[in-house]
């Protein structure tokens, strides 16, 4: 069936620590894959495709959708961790996370490119619940502007 790499956490004592955990291809497997963006303070971004390319990014959400079991989406999908970002900034138009869940989120890509889910913070780790990433709104922003206001990205992924 599906294998998926063991969920990995920030070190104990870095509160504000996110992390890539692997190095994506510099280069697109196709025109058709949008990078999947980290930035320092843990949101999660995606490339806004256009023509001609540039470097335009959208942040992503939890899709309004109901968090299911991450077993469900691997009897589907192989899903591997690509980052693990704050769960308190990869929400739903501030929609907070359960109180006393989990601070931290694995990011996951499937095997397949078309989807990015993100752990679903519950107050109960043992539910072990994702929910699939969706654009935030379709008004991208360009990257490199977002650097030059102190935003640091690091590609954690390609995604379709």
């Amino acid at each position: 069936m599906s294998t998926v790499q063991e969920e990995h956490q920030p070190e104990v004592g870095t509160p504000d620590r996110v992390c890539a955990l692997g190095a994506p291809p510099d280069v697109a497997p196709t025109g058709d894959h949008a990078a999947v963006w980290l930035d320092d303070e843990g949101r999660v971004w995606a490339d806004y495709l256009t023509e001609p390319a540039g470097d335009e990014v959208v942040p992503l959400v939890w899709a309004e959708e109901t968090p299911v079991p991450r077993r469900k989406v691997e009897e589907h999908y192989t899903l591997s961790g690509i980052a693990v970002c704050r769960t308190d900034l990869v929400s739903n138009f501030g929609m907070l996370p359960a109180e006393g869940a989990r601070p931290y989120a694995t990011v996951w890509l499937d095997d397949d490119g078309d989807g990015v889910f993100a752990d679903y913070p519950t107050a109960n780790p043992e539910e072990d619940l994702v929910l699939r990433l969706e654009w935030a709104r379709e008004q991208a922003e360009p990257r490199s502007e977002l650097e030059g206001q102190g935003f640091v990205f690091t590609r954690i992924g390609w995604s379709l």
